[in-house]
C-alpha cells in the first residue's frame, strides 16, 4: 500500500505561506540594497531623496507583510498539527479521533497498540525532528545575521525617520525571533529524544509507562510552542540515512 498522509494538504498550505514569506523577505532585501545604492550614488538631490523615500515606504510595507505572514503561518501550522496529533494517537492507541488515518507513515506497526507503541512512535518522531532541526539551524542563523546587519545599516546610515526605522526592523527582529525559537525547539526535542533512550533502557515496566506519557506530552508541548515546520527538502535528503540510524536504534533498545 502506498504511503497516505491525509493531513499533508494542511502542511502543504503552511508551505505555501512560508514560500510567500520567503518571497517577501528576499524582495525586502533587494529593496534594502537598492535603497543603500541610491542613497550613496551621486544622483540629483531631490530625485535621490524621492527614490529613497519611495523605497523605504515599500520596505516598510514588506516588513509588516512578513510579520503578518509569520502570524498566519503559525496559526495554520497549529491547525495542521492538531490533525497530525490525532493521527498519532489513533496509530499508537487504536483510538478513532480522525475521519481518515495515515497509511504506511509510521514504521512501528509490528508493535501492538498501547503506551509502548506511543512511546516508540514519539521516539522516532523526536529522533527525526531533532536531526532535521539541527540541520536547519545553521542556515537560519546565517540568514538572521545577514538580514539583521543589512537592515541595521539601512536604518542607521540612510535618512530614515523613527517610525520607518521601527517598521523596517520588524522584519529582522521577526527572523531573529524565529532563529531563537528554532534553537530552543531543537534543544527541547533533543532532550526528549535523550530521555527516550533512558526510558527504553529501563526494565521497570511501570516506570516506563509513566515516563513515556510524560515524555510524549513534553514533545507535543514543544511542537505546539515552537510552530516550526521542518524543511521538507532537508527531510527528503536526510530520510534514507536517518531511517537506517533509526532501525539501528530500535535494535539497540530492543523495540523493533
Amino acid at each position: 500500500m502506498a504511503k497516505q498522509v491525509p493531513y499533508r494538504k494542511d502542511f502543504d498550505l503552511v508551505s505555501v505561506i512560508e514560500l510567500i514569506s520567503t518571497c517577501i523577505l528576499w524582495g525586502s532585501v533587494l529593496v534594502s540594497v537598492s535603497t543603500i545604492v541610491f542613497f550613496y550614488l551621486d544622483i540629483e538631490q531631490i530625485t535621490g531623496e524621492k527614490l529613497v523615500k519611495i523605497l523605504n515606504s515599500i520596505n516598510c510595507f514588506l516588513a509588516v507583510s512578513y510579520f503578518i505572514s509569520d502570524i498566519i503561518c503559525n496559526y495554520l501550522f497549529q491547525l495542521a498539527e492538531s490533525k497530525r496529533r490525532d493521527d498519532f494517537f489513533d496509530n499508537s492507541l487504536q483510538t478513532n479521533l480522525c475521519e481518515e488515518n495515515s497509511q504506511e507513515y509510521f514504521t512501528n506497526d509490528n508493535i501492538n497498540p498501547g503506551i509502548k507503541k506511543m512511546g516508540v512512535n514519539c521516539f522516532e518522531n523526536s529522533f527525526f525532528t531533532k536531526s532535521i532541526a539541527t540541520a536547519m539551524l545553521k542556515p537560519m542563523v546565517i540568514k538572521a545575521i545577514t538580514v539583521f546587519l543589512l537592515f541595521l545599516f539601512l536604518a542607521l546610515f540612510t535618512d530614515n525617520r523613527l517610525l520607518t526605522i521601527a517598521l523596517q526592523l520588524a522584519l529582522p527582529y521577526t527572523i531573529i525571533q524565529q532563529t531563537i525559537r528554532l534553537f530552543v525547539f531543537r534543544n527541547r526535542v533533543m532532550a526528549v529524544c535523550k530521555h527516550f533512550q533512558t526510558i527504553f533502557s529501563s526494565t521497570n515496566k511501570r516506570k516506563i509507562t509513566q515516563a513515556i506519557i510524560h515524555n510524549v506530552t513534553s514533545y507535543e508541548a514543544a511542537l505546539s510552542w515552537a510552530c516550526i515546520k521542518l524543511d521538507s527538502k532537508l527531510f527528503n535528503r536526510m530520510n534514507g540515512k536517518l531511517s537506517e540510524k533509526w532501525n539501528k536504534i530500535k535494535s539497540k533498545y530492543n523495540i523493533a
